[in-house]
């Protein structure tokens, strides 16, 4: 059985994720919760140089992205980031934007390890387990 930690990541809503309505545009959520995967996988020894290096990085095949409470500007906000499952070459990860314990976004990913040099989906190494946070 794998377990999988919650990686946060915290971070300030500024200025230029706004939109024209003054809170965060649908797409900028995208940009967030990817700058917290980056953070997640470069934190436990998985960052561009190790993709570069093995050919070997993250691909998303599917998103889904359900928004509870708008975010505004220069609102304190923490990115949770966590493994559910990894079956064969594929794995689903949930991330969620919270606001004082409250849950302003839920975001659900399936993802796979992608070979750059194959150009296909490759079983997830031991590495890049750890990389995503679960534990064997």
């Amino acid at each position: 059985m794998m377990i999988s930690t919650v990686f946060s990541y915290p971070l300030i809503i500024k200025e230029t994720h706004l939109d024209t309505f003054g809170h965060v545009n649908n797409a900028t959520y995208l940009t967030l919760l990817e700058e917290a995967r980056w953070e997640l996988i470069t934190h436990n020894g998985y960052g561009i140089k190790k993709i570069q290096e093995t050919g070997l990085g993250p691909t998303i095949l599917e998103i889904k992205l359900t928004f509870l409470k708008e975010l505004r500007l220069r609102e304190k906000v923490n990115i949770e980031t966590q493994m559910i499952s990894y079956e064969g070459k594929i794995g689903k990860l949930v991330q969620k934007i919270t606001r004082d314990g409250e849950v302003c976004c839920i975001a659900e990913f399936v993802i796979a390890l992608f070979s750059t040099r194959e150009r296909k989906l490759v079983l997830p190494t031991p590495e890049w387990l750890v990389a995503v946070g679960m534990q064997v």
